[in-house]
């Protein structure tokens, strides 16, 4: 039986029924969240059996886990004396590599305990960069970038993520506010309003605009409202004289102006309401990200 990473590599070794008292934790465990969600994969294997078993590497007098974590805590929850192993010979690089592949290809890992994975990879071992990990994992370097680029991210922000408060794809937006301050209170007003991602990144391109070019981008954006209203009113006044002219008699006509006139009437004050709500979303803007 073999273990393939992606990078068509292969890993043979025996099965072997282990003592689980043999058996010690990965001493580079990659997981940082307490949600394993045991009691579901203890059903599972209840139920079916272990299906895949855990793959371990021998050290001087015990085996540690390379890949099947949870697992483990699931087959000791369940008072297993023995745990089906996958023995194998592996340095500390394919240790590691295995671990995250696994991982991956279940699906087990929160965004953080990826970020976490690739960032040890690429930047705290060196043992490959963004395009060899990228080859090996099937993700997109951009992908790997962006999730690394988490954990620069405000402690507070990171906490927001681990509870599920901010969506990983929410968080990403924040990386174009620089101001961790501005980070972090914009998390906050995610959690408590339940913003989407789409809502998010409006804030933040807003902020960017307001913070290019404030006064004189809001200047000429209100303006176009000014001179909207400006037109209508001009239009209006004529209506108006036109109605004074006509004959008053011709009730035909005057309905048709009086209707008009309404009309215009109406658009005005459209315009000033929607100048009002936009220069109320300004300021929201501007006190979210101060």
């Amino acid at each position: 039986m073999a273990t393939r990473l992606n990078n068509g590599s292969r890993l043979f070794g025996e099965i072997e029924n282990i003592l689980v008292a043999n058996i010690r934790v990965p001493s580079n465990n990659l997981r940082i969240s307490n949600r394993l969600n045991i009691e579901k994969i203890a059903n599972s294997i209840r139920q079916h059996g272990l299906l895949q078993p855990l793959v371990v590497k021998p050290r001087s007098d015990h085996f540690e886990i390379v890949a099947g974590y949870r697992r483990f805590l699931a087959c000791k929850s369940l008072h297993w004396k023995k745990i089906p192993c996958h023995i194998v010979n592996l340095d500390d690089m394919q240790t590691f590599e295995v671990a995250m592949v696994e991982n991956i290809r279940r699906k087990s890992f929160t965004a953080l305990e990826e970020a976490n994975a690739f960032k040890i990879y690429v930047s705290d071992k060196g043992w490959g960069g963004v395009t060899e990990l990228s080859n090996k994992i099937g993700r997109s370097q951009s992908s790997i970038i962006r999730r690394i680029g988490l954990l620069d991210l405000p402690k507070d922000v990171l906490d927001s993520i681990k509870r599920s408060e901010l969506s990983p794809s929410t968080a990403v937006e924040l990386f174009r506010v620089k101001d961790p301050i501005k980070q972090s209170r914009l998390a906050k007003l995610v959690a408590r309003q339940h913003l989407t991602t789409k809502r998010v990144r409006g804030i933040v391109n807003n902020d960017m605009m307001l913070n290019n070019h404030p006064d004189t981008v809001i200047r000429s954006q209100l303006r176009a409202f000014d001179k909207s209203i400006i037109v209508l009113r001009v239009a209006l006044n004529k209506i108006v004289t036109i109605m004074d002219e006509e004959d008053k008699e011709n009730m035909l006509i005057q309905e048709l102006l009086l209707y008009q006139r309404n009309v215009l009437h109406q658009q005005i004050g459209i315009l000033l309401k929607c100048k009002k709500k936009y220069e109320k979303r300004i300021l929201r803007y501007r006190n979210v990200m101060k």
